[in-house]
């Protein structure tokens, strides 16, 4: 390890230990940002390099990973090129202080009107702490922050998969309206008095901070097949995949706290239309008797992802696995659902379904991304799905398999690592010039690159693989590209561990990183920093514990 990152990274571990000794709860705002931020210098021209104007024309990322079909890729980035990162010219830009770890990605909008009369590029950052920022994106002044309560505490919810407090943990979303502004949407955990909770949902003015529209509590319910009622519980369950805006509506997945209270707990998938009324609800379970109900929607933080049709596909978690209609459990199992929520129009179960809940790991670990058409329209429109037991599965989305056929729709099985090695979040794709591609990285693994082919029988081949080894639930890559311009490819990844490092990719060879830096620090006895970084308009935003880097390009 270099001395820089050596001398972060025992920072990070005795700044941590105090924190992790007081009190679930409390304030995590410890001394560790500013002290591991002093280890981690900006670049030298760094205040010429925020001066400097984008070459291409500003983008907006209002959702996850991009777009509904989540591949995490922006093929609209002019000057971030495989030769102008690995240049002396790419470093640290700014790092922009708040209040709480920042699980949800950063959002992006570009030109949007605001009180001051002005057209702004606009950064949004939502916190742990139930925060959330709207900062100048070329200048990086604050333009306003919003409280949306006290988060909940993690002692009081008796689970520590974050550290010290939950409050926002999606990632927002965010809808453009036809006269130029921005409505954010945002689902909020909050404790407003020592154990009571709520999971609030905001629609909130991306110009003003303020609210369109009263928000409203999560308060769904639902009749199981003995006639029994099962309710949304907000102390032992959470919004943890990131939210989708599709078909009008706004949906949002809801998982479990450490898989506790299983009796009383199972995934759903909750449709609100663009006011924030309840309009849709499924839920995971359907036999009241079906073992350790769960079936969680959480995903490491992925979002849903959306078709061409409006279907919405999402990936279940630890539960039991039911097919007979109208006694359903939906647990381990990629689903397709249509766009009211009415009914599993699609499903894919591995054949090891149960061994895989009995051995905590999870399939809904990972999101599912959609494939999108290249070239001449292949016959088989392909989806990918990975979780904990590091089997890459190959999909089609309009032929998943079935309820009744366990395994039976996978296009391709490839196992990456060993079970249990897997991957908490999702790939990334990008049609560059050796063809249409699948990025994966999974614990302690290299990044792997993976060729599609969509011919008679479509399968995907490893090509190239990078050097550098994942850290803990392996990373989330997004892929940055003009178009299919030769050599402006690259991917991007964060390494988890107490000390993030921002790592970049030439998109077709892989290898060695044509760049690697410290981009911040993340508390916890686990290193469960599942994030994913955003590249847009020349610069890269790297969420941390109580701080977001920004990189890009210094003058020549």
């Amino acid at each position: 390890m270099p001395v820089a990152l050596s001398r972060i990274a025992a920072l990070a571990g005795l700044l941590i230990a105090p924190l992790l000794a007081s009190p679930a709860g409390a304030d995590v705002a410890a001394p560790l940002d500013d002290a591991a931020q002093a280890l981690v210098p900006l670049h030298p021209r760094a205040a010429a390099g925020l001066e400097m104007a984008y070459g291409g024309t500003p983008i907006d990322v209002t959702t996850f990973h991009y777009d509904g079909l989540r591949t995490g890729w922006n093929p609209a980035e002019t000057d971030l090129a495989a030769a102008t990162v690995a240049s002396p010219r790419f470093g640290r830009l700014a790092a922009l202080p708040v209040d709480g770890l920042v699980l949800a990605q950063p959002l992006l909008v570009a030109n949007l009107r605001m009180p001051d009369g002005q057209a702004h590029q606009v950064l949004v950052v939502a916190t742990g702490h139930d925060s959330v920022y709207a900062f100048d994106a070329r200048t990086y002044a604050l333009l306003w922050r919003r409280s949306l309560g006290v988060p909940q505490s993690a002692r009081d919810v008796g689970c520590p998969d974050v550290q010290g407090e939950y409050g926002i943990s999606s990632t927002p979303v965010i809808m453009r309206g036809p006269d130029g502004g921005a409505t954010l949407y945002v689902a909020a955990a909050v404790e407003p008095a020592p154990g009571r909770f709520e999971t609030d949902l905001h629609a909130i003015d991306l110009a003003t901070g303020r609210d369109r529209v009263p928000s409203v509590a999560i308060d769904a319910e639902a009749r199981l097949d003995d006639g029994s009622v099962l309710r949304y519980d907000p102390r032992s369950q959470w919004n943890r995949a990131g939210l989708a805006f599709a078909n009008g509506a706004l949906y949002v997945g809801i998982g479990s706290h450490c898989d506790t209270n299983r009796d009383s707990v199972s995934g759903w998938l909750l449709r609100y239309g663009p006011a924030l009324t309840p309009d849709a609800t499924f839920h995971t379970i359907e036999a009241a008797g079906a073992r350790s109900r769960l079936a969680g929607i959480w995903m490491s933080g992925f979002a849903p992802a959306v078709d061409d049709e409006g279907n919405v596909f999402v990936v279940t978690g630890n539960g039991s696995f039911q097919p007979i209609a109208g006694h359903r459990a939906w647990g381990q199992s990629v689903l397709r659902l249509d766009p009211r929520l009415d009914d599993v129009i699609g499903s894919f179960t591995p054949l090891e379904h149960t061994a895989l809940t009995d051995n905590d790991l999870d399939f809904g670990s990972g999101g599912v991304m959609l494939l999108p058409p290249t070239g001449p329209q292949p016959a088989t429109r392909m989806a990918v799905a990975i979780g904990k037991d590091a089997v890459l599965y190959l999909l089609d989305q309009h032929h998943l398999g079935g309820p009744a056929e366990p395994h039976a729709g996978a296009l391709q099985a490839t196992r990456i690592g060993e079970s249990g090695a897997g991957l908490w979040g999702g790939p990334a794709f990008y049609a560059g010039p050796a063809g249409p591609t699948v990025y994966v990285q999974i614990t302690a693994d290299v990044l792997r690159a993976y060729l599609v082919a969509s011919g008679e029988v479509p399968s995907m081949r490893e090509v190239a693989r990078g050097t550098s080894e994942a850290g803990y639930g392996g990373s989330m890559p997004v892929v940055s590209s003009n178009g299919a311009a030769a050599g402006s490819g690259v991917v991007w990844v964060v390494r988890r561990d107490h000390v993030l490092t921002l790592e970049a990719y030439d998109a077709v060879r892989l290898g060695p990183p044509i760049y690697r830096a410290v981009a911040g620090a993340w508390p916890g006895p686990i290193t469960n920093a599942f994030i994913s970084p955003v590249v847009a308009n020349g610069r890269v935003y790297v969420a941390s514990y109580r701080s977001v880097s920004v990189f890009g390009l210094t003058p020549p």
